[in-house]
């Protein structure tokens, strides 16, 4: 199965796979990892390189945004370690990679599923002119 490394400026990715798991059950083979304020960028780096190094299999590593301190983490780190890094990650990507994820499905399947357009998420709702008021329903059966 498919690893994937959740990283971003603070609690943000601990969050995302808090709510993750709330919504599409528990999940074997992801983890998060966080920049805590203040924290130097080369001690975070040591903990990403220490966990990299810790997994077995193709890997995909998702970030918060292009250009902060968990991406030239992970970038840096591609030198040394090959996986696939996604920038913009939000809930309905995750959600749909998660749920996509199989023992079968590869890292090229699940980097095509991450960066369809369709899984953004980013969409103006506008329910006083025809707008759909429903979605489609919750992941989780409980």
């Amino acid at each position: 199965m498919v690893n994937i490394v959740l990283l971003s400026h603070g609690p943000f990715c601990e969050g995302l796979l808090k709510s993750l798991e709330m919504i599409a059950g528990p999940q074997k083979n992801l983890q998060a990892l966080q920049l805590h304020e203040g924290e130097s960028p080369d001690d975070y780096r040591s903990q990403v390189d220490q966990l990299l190094s810790s997994l077995n299999g193709e890997t995909m590593v998702f970030i918060d945004l292009k250009g902060g301190t968990p991406y030239n983490t992970a970038a840096f780190l591609k030198q040394k370690y090959e996986f696939n890094l996604i920038s913009g990650m939000n809930m309905p990507i995750l959600i749909s990679v998660v749920t996509s994820r199989t023992e079968t499905a590869t890292l090229q399947d699940l980097t095509q599923v991450a960066l369809d357009p369709q899984n953004t998420g980013v969409e103006l709702i506008d329910l006083k002119n025809g707008g759909n008021k429903r979605a489609k329903p919750s992941l989780n059966k409980n």
